[in-house]
Parts: structure tokens; sequence; C-alpha cells
């Protein structure tokens, strides 16, 4: 029980109104009426004694006593009322209950019949709210209703009666509704004893239902934005409308508030917005490191909305005023590491018999994130505005084409700029007959571009390697190999002379800005044929016609025609076996299949470029899913003639209790060869197990035949318990990235925003380790590494000590770590456990665009 002892001066007025009822007289227990009061129902008494004086009308209880109505109880060590005033009182060990409020106290005076009183040094557990309530003086006015006089209020049940409270509002004087509203005057909120912020009046809800109010403040340090304190304040303006804002103040960066509304439509339409906005303190905009304003913002938008006549609307847009504003505040910390950050709206329906049919039509909008603000592209990116999408599922064609199945697809969409790239660098070199800026995958027209072996080629063409030696034009042209095939390009100072450089190559390269804008029409109609041999092997013979109407500024009109083709044959096969390491009995099915994919050959050189083709293929995805090369939205489509041979597994387990199968592993193979080049293709494996509960293994792999050398891996275990204990580990391989200008230069040599940057990445080779280990119920570590073998780099190394308070009501954690591209990093982070919070892992809560902890089984 958590009260104080009384101060002498409270213990003699507590003898003075025991003198004032009176003297005890006699000894008994029983039921007693209201006498003629307003009591709805008599009351029971019972106490190891009880003595009545007749004169004055006096009851006296000693030991144990309890008092009960229907619906509340007072017990206490001694109890005095007059059955004629109807008043009383009660001390030593006091406790009043009445539905889901529990009071206690030292000393309580009260009327007998509504129990309404004052309490001296009372303590109030309103436990259907979750709130603890104490206070010098607390007088019950009405059932649900107190004043409270010197009052405390808060959320954590703390045990101890020494320990200093995480989180209070303290108040000079509180009018308090359990279950409804506490209004208090003279008001400051406390953190572990110390005031942190003062109202001259302050209104909160003390309820756990949905109401407006302040809730639990915020409060980190980080290394980049100094302490933070926030105070979120929660409005419910509607049923279906949350509204949250949160005045923030980072000490090292000034004011920034937040606003946060999330609300419903109906029974399945939902959304949410989240916008910020800052006057950065941190930034000069003069400086090359910051070359942005200091007005600084971000805006997300997230909506679904289910429309009359089966359409649907959706909205996931998020918006940057600068690209460094991921790096600067973790709300957007998923960003940090993204190219480019797109913004999609549309609306799109099914309709026809069993919604064969689909239409969406929407906007896509990116924004150029791998660029300093100063050499941002976004003003000549191609967006797409509008896009249109018609789709037809396979369906039975009629009459003399009975057992021929029709199918469809049609996109049009119109390629949009702000401006011409040619208007941003009227001196940059027209590439491919105006399509694209043969500026080398930069964008920036300024000559020292990276050739495949990551040296810098310049204009006049000398290559400068990246230990800094310079091998100049002429010796490059000296040192060519005899009977190299190389072009033997004259060092003469022109813009055409730069050897293996991507600037002016007359190439177009992943990264080049294109110069085209206008419109695609994309028709897609296929016919198909399904059967059946001998009712075990299933057919599925396709051919179709790709056919892309183009209109452009620089093209005109034209129009690309491709045929295309597949035959797709598989069984389904199934037996039980047994798992080993003594796991059980399986269920197997297994799945072969062999498929013929064919696209023809056309001239395509000369056709508008408003999708280019990716650098490096995503030849595993295309071998698992091929209608990714049937249906290959680029504008330069290589032909296809190509056999693929796969083998689907997956591994099902009795489900608990009687329930549905679990799946236990899926396992797939495949390998492809395609007989228009000498190459062999690859051989591909890729799946995932769940051996036991709480571990999940996932992996793929891919060997080169040709080359006779591995092309990727993946393997990625993650093991999480509900006590907290979480492990990860992953380790990623990739031979052939697409090369990516990172460390962007500016004009000015003094330029070193990027100097940290290590040059020369030529694969992905790389291992993370994370993990949280609970050491008690209280204290947890954790550590998450990343490291690269490619260049010998540790990407990220960051540790923290958790601790969680013994109530479950606040937890704090400090972290250290450091990062390649943000750097060195500490940071504080405390959080207040409300109601409803996670308790074993308090930093792993979050919005879905926030940082995740990166020591949590539950990082994405």
């Amino acid at each position: 029980m958590r009260q104080s002892c009384l101060s002498s001066w409270k213990r003699l007025c507590a003898a003075l109104l025991l003198l004032a009822i009176g003297l005890p007289l006699g000894a008994g227990a029983g039921i007693l009426d209201g006498g003629g009061s307003d009591s709805d129902a008599p009351f029971d008494i019972t106490a190891d004694s009880i003595e009545y004086e007749s004169q004055r009308n006096v009851y006296v209880a000693r030991g144990n006593v309890l008092i009960s109505q229907p619906g509340r109880t007072l017990t206490a060590d001694w109890v005095a009322f007059s059955n004629v005033t109807r008043q009383g009182i009660a001390t030593g060990s006091v406790v009043f209950s009445e539905a889901n409020d529990i009071l206690y106290a030292e000393v309580l005076s009260f009327e007998i019949d509504t129990m309404k009183g004052v309490v001296l040094e009372g303590f109030l557990d309103a436990r259907g709210s979750g709130f603890e309530m104490t206070g010098e003086t607390v007088r019950r006015t009405g059932e649900e209703t107190y004043v409270f006089d010197e009052g405390t209020f808060t959320t954590c049940h703390c045990p101890q009666e020494e320990d200093e409270s995480p989180w209070q509002i303290r108040a000079k004087k509180a009018d308090v509704e359990v279950g409804g509203y506490a209004t208090a005057r003279n008001t400051s909120f406390d953190i572990l004893g110390v005031p942190v912020i003062w109202f001259p009046w302050m209104r909160y809800p003390v309820k756990t239902e949905r109401e407006t109010g302040f809730l639990l403040p915020t409060f980190s340090v980080s290394g980049d934005s100094g302490a933070r304190i926030g105070f979120p304040f929660f409005w419910a303006a509607r049923p279906n409308l949350n509204v949250t804002i949160t005045p923030n103040y980072l000490f090292e960066r000034g004011f920034k508030p937040e606003l946060d509304v999330e609300y419903v439509f109906g029974e399945r339409s939902y959304g949410s917005l989240f916008a910020t906005i800052i006057d950065d303190d941190d930034i000069d905009e003069d400086s090359v490191d910051t070359p942005f304003d200091s007005r600084r913002w971000a805006l997300e938008w997230i909506h679904d909305h289910h429309l009359p006549g089966g359409w649907r609307a959706k909205v996931d847009a998020t918006l940057f005023s600068d690209n460094l504003f991921a790096r600067d505040f973790n709300e957007f910390g998923s960003y940090e590491d993204n190219r480019y950050l797109e913004s999609k709206t549309f609306v799109e329906t099914r309709f026809g018999p069993l919604d064969r049919y689909g239409f969406l039509g929407g906007v896509r909008w990116a924004d150029d994130l791998q660029n300093p603000d100063d050499l941002d592209r976004d003003d000549y990116l191609l967006q797409r505005l509008p896009e249109l999408q018609l789709t037809g599922l396979p369906q039975p064609l009629p009459g003399f084409a009975r057992g021929l199945y029709a199918s469809f697809d049609a996109d049009f969409t119109h390629f949009f700029a702000r401006e011409d790239a040619d208007d941003v660098f009227p001196r940059a070199n027209l590439g491919g007959g105006g399509l694209f800026l043969d500026t080398g995958i930069d964008a920036i027209p300024d000559g020292e571009e990276r050739n495949t072996d990551g040296n810098i080629v310049t204009l006049d063409g000398d290559v400068i390697r990246q230990d800094g030696s310079v091998l100049t034009a002429a010796e490059y042209l000296a040192n060519l190999p005899p009977g190299s095939t190389r072009p033997l390009l004259s060092p003469d100072g022109h813009l055409d002379n730069a050897p293996l450089g991507p600037e002016n190559d007359r190439r177009f390269q992943v990264g080049e800005p294109l110069a085209d804008q206008g419109q695609r029409l994309v028709l897609n109609p296929r016919i198909g044929m399904p059967f059946r041999i001998a009712d075990v092997v299933e057919v599925y013979p396709e051919v179709g016609f790709d056919g892309t109407f183009y209109q452009s500024g620089t093209r005109s009109t034209d129009f690309r025609g491709l045929f295309t083709a597949m035959l797709d044959t598989r069984m389904r096969l199934r037996r039980g076996v047994d798992l080993p390491f003594d796991l059980g009995r399986a269920v197997h099915l297994m799945e072969p299949r062999l498929v013929y994919t064919g696209v023809t050959s056309t001239s395509q050189g000369d056709n508008p470029l408003f999708v280019p083709r990716p650098g490096v293929a995503q030849q595993r995805i295309r071998q698992f899913e091929l209608w990714n090369v049937t249906r290959n939205p680029s504008d330069r489509i290589e032909s296809v003639n190509a056999v693929t041979a796969g083998l689907g597994n997956r591994f099902y387990v009795p489900g608990e209790e009687g329930g549905p199968p679990k799946l236990f592993a899926d396992l797939a193979f495949s390998t492809q060869h395609d007989f228009g080049n000498t190459d062999l293709s690859s051989f591909y494996v890729e799946g995932s197990v769940y051996p036991i509960e709480n571990l999940a293994v996932r992996f793929n792999l891919g060997f080169d035949l040709d080359d006779t050398q591995w092309s990727e891996g993946l393997l990625e275990a993650r093991y999480s318990t509900e006590e907290g204990h979480d492990l990860g580990f992953s380790y990623r391989y990739l031979r052939e990235i697409p090369r990516f200008f990172e460390s962007f230069r500016g004009f000015d040599e003094s330029d070193n925003r990027y100097e940290d940057f290590e040059q020369g990445f030529q694969r992905i080779n790389q291992i993370a380790v994370r993990g949280r280990l609970p050491l008690t119920r209280n204290w947890a570590i954790s550590h998450a590494l990343r490291y690269s073998f490619e260049g010998d780099i540790v990407l990220t190394n960051r540790a923290g000590v958790e601790y969680i308070s013994e109530c479950r009501c606040w937890a704090i954690r400090v972290e250290v770590g450091d990062d390649r591209s943000g750097g060195f990093d500490f940071n504080i982070r405390w959080v207040l456990i409300g109601l409803g919070d996670d308790d074993v892992r308090p930093f792993a809560r979050g919005r879905s665009r926030a940082t995740r902890d990166p020591y949590s089984g539950s990082q994405n």
C-alpha cells in the first residue's frame, strides 16, 4: 500500500474528530438500516468487536472492520460513526473499494450512506483507467468524482515505495472524474521527480477509452540533433478521425512540430497523413554540405478508399524538401538508402464475368535522392502523368474457337518532365539522336566519369586510377596489348576521345538523363490453349503480340512489334516423407516444370526511349517468373529462344490441435538455356524453411554455368521469441551490380561532402549480424553489425544497452554506433510505456515509415 505516515498535526485532527463522534459503549455485529437517510440499501458491518453507545447513538468497530453495501466495501482497523449525523471516521489501513476504483488512506472521514468524504494522505488506484492518484487531501464528491489537493497522477505502477516515479503529473488542485477527465491547476510534468514543463491549467483524460488529451511525452538524445523532447496532444476529432499534434523541440536544430492524422471510412477504407516542418538551425544555405533552404519539411499520405461500383482509390505519397531529410530525421530513416523515392496515386476496378477485366489509372512521381540538392535532377526526371492500364484474364472463346483462351494487357503512359534535360545542360551532347544526355551516369557533363574498373576517365583521355596515379591517354594507347579491339583514339583534347569512359561515348548508360518526352501505348493480346495429357501432365501453350506505338518529341511517331510464345508443361506429384533430424512426417508436393519461352527480334535502335532496360538483368527473377520475359516493359528488348527447367517442392507438416497444415519448407530449382547464344545459363535455387517455432530461414543461390562461378547468393536466418530474444544473420553476394555514380562531385574542387565514400566497388559481398539478448527481466543488450568484404569496410556497427523499469512503465536505451554514410552517433532513447505499449521490446515500436529497431527480430 502506498501512503506516507501522517504528520503529528494530522494525527491530532483525527483524534479530535473521534472525540466529536463519541466514545464506544457496547459490542456487537449485524446489519444496520439506513435510519431514515437517503441510503438505497442497508449496509453490513462485521468486526472483531462492535460497541454501541445508546445515548449518542454511536457505533465503534475494532479489528478487521468490514462495512459493505452492494457494489462497494470499506475495510479498516478502527471505525466509528454516528447513526444520527450519519457521519463516520475510519483509521488504520483504510481501503475503500467501489467498482474498479480502490482508495487507500490512513484516515477517512465519510458519510455512511453515500461514502462521500475527505481523505488525509490518500491514494486512489483507478484500475479501470490505469491511473494512480495521490493527494494530501482527497475529497470524494460523487460516485466517480474527486477533488485532489497537492495531487500527483501517473499510470506507472511502481512496486517499491522508495522508487522515484518515472513520470507523473503534479497539480496544486485537480478535479477528477474517473473514467472521464481531470482538470488541474498550477500543474507540472515531472520526469524522475524533476519538473520539465509547467502549465497554469491542464485538462487530460483519466480513462482508457479514446479521448482528447495529452499523451505521454517523448524524450531522446542523439549526436546529430542533441536532446529532443515532445509533448503529443491527441484530439478525438470524430469517431472515425484521430489527430495527434506533437510540438517537438530539438536543442541543436530548433522547433519541429508534427501532425499525425488517422481516419477510417466505413468498414474497409482508411488513411493516414503525417507532416512535419522545421526551420533548421543546423543548415547553412551557403555551404556545399547543405545546399538547400533551412525551411525543411516532409509529408506522407497513405489512403485506401473503397468507392461505389467496385472502384478503389489509393494514394501512397511521400515527399521531402531535400535529399538529406531522411538521413537527418529518423522518422523517415527507412528511406535513407533509396536512390529514388516514388509516390503513387491511382484508381482501379475489376468488372465483367468473374471480374476477369481490370482497369487502373494513376500517376507516378519520382524524387531523385541520390544527388546533392545542387546537382539534383528532379527537374528533368521523366514522370508518368498519367499511366492507364487495362487487363483481361484468360477467358474461353466461343464458337469455332472453343478450347482457346484469350487474355490481354494494354498500357498507355504519358512521359513528362518539368524541364527539358538539354535546357538544363545546353552544352551537353545529346546521344542517340536526342534521346538522352550523353553525360555519363552522374548526369553532370564534367568529363570525370568512371569506367568499369572504377577509374576516372577525363575528357582528354587521361585515366586517374583509384590509388591517385595518372595514366595519360598516350600512355594508355601505348600500353594497349597487341591485337586489342579497343578503339585507338587520339588524345586531342576533344570530347570524343575518352577511351572506356561513359561520357560522350554515344551509348546510353543507366543513370544518364532521358531527353525525350511523349506517349507510349503498349497492346499485348495473347491466345492460349490449356489441355492435359493422360490426366497427369498440364500443358499451356500461349502465343502473343507485343505492339508498341510511340509519339515522342524526338521521333514523332513510331511502332515496334514483337511476337512472344510460351509452352508451359508441368506435373503435380504428392507423397509422404520422413523429415530429417527426427522432425516428424510431412506431405511433399513436387512440381516438375519445363517451359519454352520465345521473343522475336526486330530493329529497335531508332525507337524512342522512355523505359530503359536495367544495366544488370535480374536473371533469377526472370527464370522463376517467366512472364517477366514475355511481358518485358523496356523499350529495348533482346530476342529470346530459351528452355527453362524447374522443380518446385513444398513440404507441409500437421497443424497444431487439428488445425490446417503448416508450411515447413518451400524449395525451387531452375536452369535455363537460350538457343540464341552459345553461353550456358545459370542454375538457381531459392527457398525458405521453418524448422522450429520462432525460426525462419530464407536463401537463394545462383551459379553461372558458362563462367563456372557463383553469380549470387543470399542466406538469411531470423529467430525471435516472445521473451524478447532476437537473433538475425544474413549473408549476401552479388557478382554483377549496376554501376552507380554514388560519390557526386560538386563544381568546386573543395567540395568534400562525400569524402568518406569508398570507390571501386565491383560486387556486393556483405555479412550482417544483429541480436538482442535479455540478461534479466529488466536488462538487455543489443548489437548490429554489417560488414563488406568488398573494400574491407564496416558499413554499420551499433551497440545498445536497455533498461526496462521494474514497473514496466518506462525504459531507457543508450546506443553508440558508427555508420558509413552517417558517421559516429551517440543516442539516448527514453520511452514512457503507457497503456497498450510493448513492454518487452519497447524500442521496436513506431510507424511503418520509421527506422525499426535494428536489434529486433521484427525489423524489415
